[in-house]
């Protein structure tokens, strides 16, 4: 049975929700296997090896919520500011500057004894795709260390008046989800209602999260949306650059991803192969200098041209292309001109594979 997804093929969010809920699903039962498509510009397909219908899925997507809003690590928090006043859960992969060594040691500490109380492979896939406070990366002498540079950079929440990602975001989800009915997760899943419950269906509610502007979401598709990470590891690096997620790179100052788009079946496994590949980096990352103005590419894309050959990026794309890739989707980062700024990932443009994008002959 095919379980269409709603969603925009230039929108992140559409692409997190079917990684997430397919990651989900599949992470309920060891046996069973889900497979995804593109089937067009406005629709996902889902499958699974046992013939899931709707009900199904939502039934596994309302537990999944309820098992994480009772869990200990979901729930897990500790004081490792400098001041020990404020209180954080204790797996943010950003929370700020611990405390010198009695707050580092603390937070160690609770991470590991959250960690393993971890249950599922989604569980521990899920919670080191989102990263960890970084003590290794950064110079503190010279005023360069930051913390979050250790973090996803798919976890956009606006880090201001104490707002982390646990406590902020991911719990008021599972909240709200566990405390639907199946029949409700299952209208919210298929795009028939959208209730924000936890953006309180505020008209520029945080619920999405950075995969888009903010507006009211619904929370089972943020739910599931967010899991998506999941298939984006974080490499620890010390370079001055926040984090290395897979499928992110810096063009000209401006961060963007680049997203695959498919027509022909995918298990979860392939895709976190694809976006993980350099292939999808290399393509994405000359699809962006291609972006930039010509003014700012002379200076900023130089660089970045050097290490793109014309014989690597024709690797690359070949190599997408055997894999049934049809096209990438670049997502450029917006982040607002404020001293904290928000962050959301822009429509998507086409990066085009042998000239022909999604859709064509």
């Amino acid at each position: 049975m095919e379980l269409v997804i709603k969603g925009r093929y230039d929108d992140a969010f559409a692409h997190m929700l079917l990684v997430g809920l397919a990651s989900i699903v599949e992470d309920a039962d060891p046996q069973r296997i889900c497979e995804l498509r593109w089937r067009d510009r406005d629709h996902a397909v889902l499958c699974t090896s046992d013939d899931l219908t709707w009900g199904d899925c939502a039934a596994i997507v309302h537990d999944h919520a309820a098992r994480w809003l009772a869990s200990k690590w979901l729930n897990a928090k500790g004081a490792y500011d400098r001041s020990g006043s404020s209180v954080r859960a204790t797996l943010s992969p950003r929370l700020g500057m611990p405390k010198p060594r009695e707050g580092w040691t603390l937070l160690h500490h609770d991470r590991e004894q959250a960690i393993d109380a971890l249950l599922t492979p989604l569980d521990h896939r899920y919670i080191g795709s989102l990263g960890e406070p970084s003590y290794w990366s950064g110079d503190v002498a010279s005023n360069q260390y930051d913390p979050d540079r250790g973090a996803s950079l798919w976890e956009m929440v606006t880090r201001n008046k104490g707002q982390e990602f646990i406590s902020g975001r991911l719990l008021p989800l599972a909240k709200a989800v566990a405390e639907r009915s199946v029949e409700a997760v299952e209208s919210g899943l298929r795009g028939e209602t959208v209730n924000d419950e936890a953006g309180k269906n505020e008209p520029d509610s945080r619920t999405p999260t950075g995969l888009h502007r903010p507006f009211p979401t619904d929370n089972a598709q943020a739910w599931c949306a967010l899991f998506g990470v999941s298939a984006f590891p974080v490499m620890r690096s010390v370079s001055t650059a926040r984090g290395n997620t897979a499928s992110f790179f810096t063009v000209a100052r401006a961060v963007y991803t680049a997203l695959p788009i498919w027509d022909e079946p995918w298990t979860v496994r392939r895709y976190a192969s694809v976006v993980r590949s350099r292939a999808l980096t290399v393509v994405g990352c000359h699809g962006a200098i291609a972006s930039v103005p010509g003014k700012l590419r002379s200076d900023t894309g130089r660089k970045s041209e050097e290490m793109l050959t014309s014989i690597e990026i024709r690797r690359g794309e070949r190599w997408l292309h055997e894999r049934g890739v049809r096209c990438c989707m670049l997502f450029a980062r917006h982040a607002t001109a404020v001293k904290v700024p928000e962050l959301w990932l822009q429509r998507g443009e086409p990066i085009l594979l042998g000239g022909k994008g999604f859709g064509d002959a």
